[in-house]
């Protein structure tokens, strides 16, 4: 019965039986992307994806369905819900959670333990959720947008130490240790020769204040000495005591303990082909990995690959190169040689004769290599021809031109020779690779990893790029075409490409 009311709106009476509907599934609508969630997970063979499944027992009570675990999680994920204690609070008054586990109400140490014990699975359903949207044309396989950002782990810097950093604390320690003595040395004269009293007494508390504060300080130097002794097992490295995995990662101005999250975008409806969680401090090392992870993911032998500045390595271009990869990488600026007016891109190269002509004429001959960064370099110059050049001031500022070239140098004129013709790929590039890292940081609220270890942070990871994902495909097609699409979704192991 509804109340009376004279001047509001009023809601039902609390006394009313029947507050809810009768049905659970009178709970959500048939546009809900909740029904999404359920038939997607319903039709995944998790045993055949690595999930402990379990055959029927004979006594006990038996365990949770991991399918109703796993709908939990990816419904979460989709609704800036992470937290295991958070889940087990929806399963009871979250109607669409309701609705998704049947009434199921797990504890959060159930919903914990099933994230960890698996956590090795959730890039496979990643995959999968792929291989849906790649039957539905979604994915255009041609041009993949590469980009990494770094995301905090549980360890604050100050739990965080490389050898560097223990050596100041040791030092800090010293220092604060000698104040400490010569506070020592001045309060015990003093003390011994007050008469017994209350200003005697007052020099004794001191003196034991500073006797707890040395002692303190000297247990402190101990773990010092533990940790130095660690970190010189290994030169750079780093230890981290909460999380032993994370690491102190530096991009220009950003600097957090946490791990390098890398995603290849997709170009045709920016969503994520392929997603990995490293500890490189930087992307230099990444793109070759990436670029093979997108194309085997994506199913194609051949694909274009942009990325910015960071990711540029000659070593990964030629890998690159020999992968079937089209990269787009800028490199990072260089000064040129005096005031630019001949740059190297002006020297013509003679493989027969291996030597390299100058546009005055002149034969700049091969002298002896260096190895810079991993690299070999090729030196070629000619004194006596730089030394008579009339144009040699606007050449260089030296008493001679020197080219330093890579070995592999034709890969490299080859990736410039791209970015020079095709300079839109850099303005495409920032539309395709921020999108997505925008909407998980805004819009998912992820920032930060809840759990520790590499291999937990991985499937933290892959669920949230899932979760994108799933976004993304409802925005595109709808609850109804995803739901259809659902009931012929593609074998284990099929490419992503239509």
């Amino acid at each position: 019965m509804l109340k009376s009311c004279m001047s509001y709106l009023c809601g039902v009476s609390r006394q009313q039986m029947m507050l809810l509907p009768e049905s659970v599934e009178d709970y959500v609508g048939p546009e809900n992307p909740v029904r999404v969630i359920d038939a997607f997970v319903e039709g995944l063979d998790l045993g055949a994806l690595g999930f402990e499944v379990k055959a029927e027992q004979a006594a006990g009570a038996p365990p949770y369905d991991p399918k109703a675990l796993l709908k939990l999680y990816i419904y979460g994920y989709l609704n800036r819900i992470r937290s295991s204690r958070e889940l087990e609070k929806a399963t009871r008054r979250n109607l669409e959670v309701i609705w998704l586990l049947g009434r199921l109400t797990p504890d959060h140490w159930t919903i914990n333990s099933f994230r960890r014990t698996h956590r090795k699975h959730f890039k496979e359903v990643f995959r999968q959720f792929n291989l849906v949207c790649g039957s539905l044309g979604l994915f255009g396989a041609e041009l993949v947008a590469i980009d990494g950002t770094f995301l905090k782990a549980v360890n604050s810097p100050q739990r965080n130490f490389t050898q560097a950093k223990v050596k100041r604390v040791i030092e800090e320690i010293d220092r604060r240790t000698e104040a400490y003595l010569k506070e020592l040395d001045a309060a015990e004269p003093e003390a011994s020769g007050q008469s017994l009293g209350a200003a005697g007494g007052d020099r004794d508390k001191e003196a034991a204040h500073i006797q707890s504060q040395l002692a303190a300080l000297e247990q402190k130097r101990r773990e010092c000495a533990a940790l130095l002794e660690e970190l010189s097992k290994e030169p750079g490295a780093q230890l981290s005591l909460t999380d032993p995995d994370s690491r102190m990662l530096r991009k220009n101005s950003e600097c957090v303990v946490g791990y390098n999250a890398q995603i290849a975008v997709d170009a045709a409806h920016h969503l994520i082909a392929a997603q990995e969680v490293t500890c490189e401090p930087n992307d230099s090392a990444l793109l070759a990995p990436m670029a093979a992870a997108a194309s085997e993911a994506l199913g194609v032998e051949k694909i274009t690959v942009v990325v910015d500045t960071g990711y540029y390595s000659i070593e990964q271009i030629k890998r690159c190169a020999e992968q079937g990869v089209e990269a787009y990488v800028p490199a990072p600026r260089t000064r040129e040689a005096g005031e630019g007016q001949y740059p190297n891109e002006c020297f013509h190269y003679d493989a027969a004769r291996d030597l390299y002509i100058c546009p005055q004429g002149g034969e700049l001959t091969r002298h002896s290599d260096t190895v810079k960064n991993g690299g070999r370099y090729h030196a070629y110059y000619n004194l006596g021809a730089c030394r008579d050049c009339p144009v040699r001031e606007r050449c260089t500022r030296g008493a001679y031109r020197k080219l330093t070239v890579h070995e592999h140098q034709k890969v490299i004129d080859a990736a410039r020779t791209r970015l020079r013709e095709r300079p839109q790929m850099m303005a495409q590039r920032r539309a395709l690779a921020e999108h997505p890292f925008g909407t998980i940081k805004f819009w998912l609220g992820y920032r930060a990893f809840l759990t520790k270890g590499l291999e937990m942070v991985r499937a933290e990871f892959s669920l949230t790029c899932l979760a994108y994902n799933l976004r993304r495909a409802l925005n595109v097609l709808g609850v109804g075409r995803l739901l259809a699409a659902l009931g012929a979704t593609a074998p284990l192991g099929a490419p992503l490409a239509a």
